[in-house]
Parts: structure tokens; sequence; C-alpha cells
């Protein structure tokens, strides 16, 4: 299993073009002789999920794996909000198809792209640059960007855009399966690392991802080359933000600009081949009582002109509970002191669905 792991690790991460090749030497790296046995990735701590990774079977999987994987992610997010996952299982083959469906997709003409164009919401179909505003306080993002969410992909693939992107049918699929598999083992870890008083709630909140009622969904980020000489003073890629569902996967290439709010200034998140980025969202900080943590992001504009110049691609797969789930009503603690909400007191319930709409009214504002 071990060998088969190390192999698998070996091409993870999307193929990287020979124009990165120079500028990747530097920009994976892990902080060694630390006090203690943990490692980062500059200030992001790693997670070494290979014994409940998707090359685990069920049958395989051991308790005692769960727990000691999950009191490293709770660890971390309690106090970072954040975490490199690394010998997750997922197939890098996907992550090579996302790449050439990426490239494939945003390079046709928009007039066949914006046939697809999202309505309404952010879990299914193409948002051109400047349509999103994250922080909407500020310039819209820089980026384009098609979402798939689980209904449409696996009960209504009719909406998808196969006829003008060969392939794009059956990718997401695959992808998203292996994705909803790993998200699951992960909510196993941490219902077992954050000793919940019935591990099997933080599942019961998610039960019909991919299907009507939860819109969890994959999306593909392609921000274009960003000359700085083009865009307004203080535009950045992606403005300043935290997610707001449970937790996000982040597989991004090398050119890097994410940063990561930590104690009130940004820091870089460099990137790490072969892991996947994990955030928490604000859903599952309000789920937890405020255990684990949820913070705020952005994606920069490169200061390197040669890194200007590279189209940055990202896929997400954003893990959000069912829209039903009454989000701001903590999930109990097997440590009664844990349990702070007092339920005489308890404000009114306050579901996911509710946040959606109200932080994709802000999103998409009126042009």
């Amino acid at each position: 299993m071990q060998l088969i792991t190390k192999i698998l690790s070996s091409v993870y991460m999307f193929p990287y073009r020979k124009s990165l090749t120079r500028i990747s030497n530097h920009a994976n790296w892990t902080c060694k002789g630390m006090q203690s046995n943990k490692k980062f990735a500059g200030i992001i701590p790693i997670v070494d999920y290979s014994l409940c990774g998707l090359l685990t079977s069920d049958k395989l999987l051991k308790q005692e794996d769960l727990y000691n994987a999950g009191k490293e992610l709770v660890d971390a997010f309690s106090t970072r909000g954040f975490v490199y996952l690394t010998n997750s299982g997922i197939n890098p083959k996907h992550l090579q198809k996302a790449e050439k469906i990426t490239n494939k997709f945003f390079n046709l003409e928009k007039s066949k792209i914006e046939q697809y164009i999202l309505d309404g919401g952010m879990e299914f179909g193409y948002v051109g640059v400047g349509r999103e505003d994250v922080d909407w306080d500020n310039l819209c993002d820089v980026k384009e960007a098609f979402s798939f969410d689980g209904n449409s992909v696996f009960n209504h693939p009719e909406k998808l855009p196969e006829d003008i992107c060969p392939g794009i049918l059956e990718f997401p699929k695959k992808f998203m399966t292996d994705c909803r598999k790993l998200s699951e083992r992960i909510m196993d870890s941490l219902s077992i690392g954050m000793e919940l008083k019935e591990e099997s709630d933080l599942r019961k909140c998610h039960k019909r991802i991919h299907n009507q009622g939860n819109i969890s969904y994959l999306r593909l980020n392609y921000y274009g080359s960003a000359d700085k000489n083009h865009l307004q003073p203080g535009q950045i890629r992606l403005g300043e933000h935290t997610d707001y569902g449970s937790f996000t996967l982040l597989f991004q290439d090398n050119v890097g600009g994410l940063q990561l709010e930590q104690e009130g200034h940004y820091v870089d998140a460099v990137p790490m081949q072969d892991a996947i980025f994990i955030i928490i969202g604000e859903s599952l900080n309000l789920l937890s009582g405020g255990l684990l943590k949820s913070k705020k992001h952005r994606v920069m504009v490169p200061e390197d002109e040669v890194r200007q110049k590279l189209a940055r691609h990202s896929y997400t797969y954003f893990v959000d509970p069912d829209e039903d789930v009454v989000i701001n009503h903590q999930l109990l603690y097997k440590d009664e002191s844990k349990n702070k909400a007092d339920f005489k007191k308890l404000p009114p319930p306050y579901t996911f669905k509710q946040l959606c709409l109200e932080r994709c009214a802000k999103i998409y504002a009126p042009i």
C-alpha cells in the first residue's frame, strides 16, 4: 500500500507546464527542524492522510487511524483554519483531465461559453470576468469559472456543455464522486477528533450531497494573464472573503497568489505539490460552536512579471451542508462543558439555504 501511495504521489497534482518548471523549484517546501512532530508548508500545517485516504478500503479503515488523523485535523482547523492534506488517494488522472477541460473550455469563443452562463446561484454554469464580487466592498474579481453541482451532473447531465466541449460530461462525475468519498472520510475524522456526542451527526448534516437539497459543487477556476497595467488600482484576482459552506477542497497549480489571513495580516500560501489545501467555511465554524475557525483568504496578482503572464488554474470542491440544516445551533460534544449553547435562549433557526441566498445576493449584485 505504501509503495502504491508513493507512486501516485509522484504524479498527484496536475502536470506542470514547462514554462512553470523554473518557478516551481522554490515553491514547494516544508519547514524542518521543528521541535514537535508536526510538519508545515510555510504557516500551513500538513496532515498525512495515507491511512484514511481513498486507497484504504472501508474494510481496512481503522477507527484508531480516523481518530489520530482527526486529532491532527482538529488541531490545525481550531488554530489555523486550514491544512494541507497529503496522500488523500484522489486519482491524479482527475486533475490531469481537469487541466485539459479547463484549457479547452475557457479558450472557446465567448459567444459559445455564454450560452451556459450562470443564472441566480453559484452552483451551476459559467461566470465571466468581473461578474462576481466576493469582497463586495471592493472591485470585482478578475477570473472566469464554471461550476458543476451534483444534482445537475448526476441527475440532469443534459445541462452540461458537451456540445461545445466534448469530454465535459463524464469528467466531473468521476472527480466529484471521489471528492465526495474523501469529504465523508474527513467528516468522520473530524467527528471522532472533535469527540462529538453522536459521531454520525456531521455526516447527517450532509446526507444529500450530489442530490436535490444540497448544492455542494465542483468549480473550475481560470485566472487569465494578469498584466497589472490593465487592472484598476487595487484590483486583485479574487477578493478577500471567507467560504460559507462546511469546508473546501482546493487543488491548485504552482503559479501562486493565494494568501491567508493570520493575526490581522496576510501571508502567502506557498503551493505544495501532491497536496490538497482544505479550508473551513462559516457553516462548520457555527456547527462546531466556534471550535473550527473560518479564515479570510484572497488571490493576489503576482508581483513577478513572468508569473503575471501565466494563467492560474485551481479546482475547488465546495462541501456544503444540506439546505435545511440549521447552522446556528451547534452539534453536541461528549464533553458537556463544550456545549456552549443555552437551548432556552437559542437564536431563531438559521438554515444554510438562508445564508447561501444572502451571500449570492451580495456576490451577484446587479451590474
